[in-house]
């Protein structure tokens, strides 16, 4: 029942923001309908984007993982969310919803489908954070858990707890993110870090 492409397909990753016409400036999806012709013309019939949503402030990444960021740093993309909004948002200086639609459909022309990055967790700006406390690990002393890959730190992401009491309410409010990509035109997710969240819930979720 599944699409040919979900048996074969050959991805370009790409970050949006890196394909503007001069360098130090933050590209945007316009800027990537350019690049469309030269991905076709190595063969390539998905276009991969890491995250495109908001991107929080607090303890943002500076290059190579610093864990200070300098002026004018644009952070980690897999740090989502912040006061313009969430997994349901894209970060402004890409463009708008519009945008996006635009370059889906010009992707099309060149057999190209776009594939989004679908990434369960939350920088400590993210809406979420402020909205649904219950669903993040809060140690003894009132702080969240932050993200860990000893011996790297990313005080930047806040992985969800799929543990939680509500975790009915979670495990709802995850399926609405991927139904409005869906409702957007993606047929195509990367899950990131898989593995750290329940089979229960991947499970239900594909179910």
């Amino acid at each position: 029942v599944e699409r040919e492409k979900a048996r074969f397909s050959t991805w370009y990753e790409m970050f949006p923001r890196s394909c503007a016409g001069k360098r130090g400036e933050h590209g945007t999806f316009k800027d990537c309908e350019k690049l469309l012709p030269y991905v076709a013309s190595m063969g390539f019939d998905v276009l991969y984007f890491p995250p495109i949503h908001p991107i929080g402030l607090s303890h943002r990444k500076g290059k190579n993982n610093s864990p200070a960021a300098e002026p004018g740093d644009p952070g980690s993309p897999w740090a989502i969310g912040s006061e313009t909004g969430g997994h349901k948002d894209i970060h402004p200086e890409l463009g708008s919803l519009e945008d996006f639609r635009r370059l889906m459909h010009k992707s099309r022309d060149f057999g190209i489908e776009i594939a989004l990055d679908l990434a369960f967790q939350c920088s400590p700006d993210h809406p979420y954070v402020k909205e649904h406390p219950e669903w993040f690990r809060w140690r003894p002393d009132g702080t969240l858990q932050y993200a860990e890959n000893p011996p790297k730190k990313y005080e930047d992401i806040y992985p969800l707890n799929f543990e939680s009491d509500q975790w009915q309410e979670l495990f709802m409010e995850l399926k609405s993110v991927v139904l409005f990509w869906i409702e957007q035109g993606i047929r195509i997710f990367r899950v990131d870090n898989p593995h750290t969240k329940p089979f229960t819930f991947w499970e239900w979720l594909i179910g």
